[in-house]
């Protein structure tokens, strides 16, 4: 845990001096903002950080929430869970306050690379489809629970974006996730 902590301090740090090492690509106020909504995140969902079903980390240019699958569905589903419904209740309050705030909020779907079962294969013929699928479900629980769906987005990167060897069945459970990353939106050109 102490381990967890110094490392997502280090982030920080790194975060905050290569933002204002590379000229102020993000603006102080930018900045400031992101680190108060990464800290009620936090705080929201604390004992899933603890369990290990939950990430959370500063981006360059945004917040990423990495869920696993597990917490949020049950094997071979795209239906949440009653412990994924809940996780999601902790942070709908601060995703919609921060979509408010022009802030986009990009849902993504992961898979390992195991094809898809024949129960599931009629009405998910790829990891893409399956992985499509899981963020659209986020994505319209999300909006049920005011998150403002201009601001949505749900992105499939099916088996094409592992962060762990799919040669274990511990890789494989890394690489079943589902991101939500919170990050500023564009000005209008």
């Amino acid at each position: 845990m102490a381990m967890r902590r110094n490392a997502r301090t280090c982030a920080l740090a790194a975060f905050a001096l290569t933002s204002f090492s590379l000229g102020g690509c993000v603006m102080q106020s930018t900045y400031n903002s992101m680190l108060a909504q990464q800290h009620a995140i936090e705080a929201a969902l604390r004992s899933e950080v603890a369990a290990d079903q939950v990430e959370i980390r500063q981006l360059q240019d945004g917040i990423q929430v990495r869920m696993s699958s597990d917490l949020l569905y049950g094997s071979g589903s795209i239906e949440l869970t009653p412990a994924g419904r809940a996780a999601l209740d902790k942070v709908a309050p601060q995703l919609a306050r921060s979509a408010a705030q022009s802030y986009q909020v990009d849902i993504t779907g992961n898979t390992d690379n195991v094809p898809i079962g024949p129960e599931l294969i009629s009405r998910f013929p790829t990891n893409w489809e399956l992985a499509g699928a899981r963020a659209a479900v986020v994505v319209r629980y999300l909006q049920e629970r005011g998150v403002d769906p201009r601001k949505l987005e749900a992105v499939s990167n099916g088996q094409y974006h592992p962060i762990a060897s799919n040669d274990s069945p511990e890789g494989r459970a890394r690489n079943r996730r589902t991101d939500v990353v919170l990050r500023p939106e564009a000005p209008p050109q």
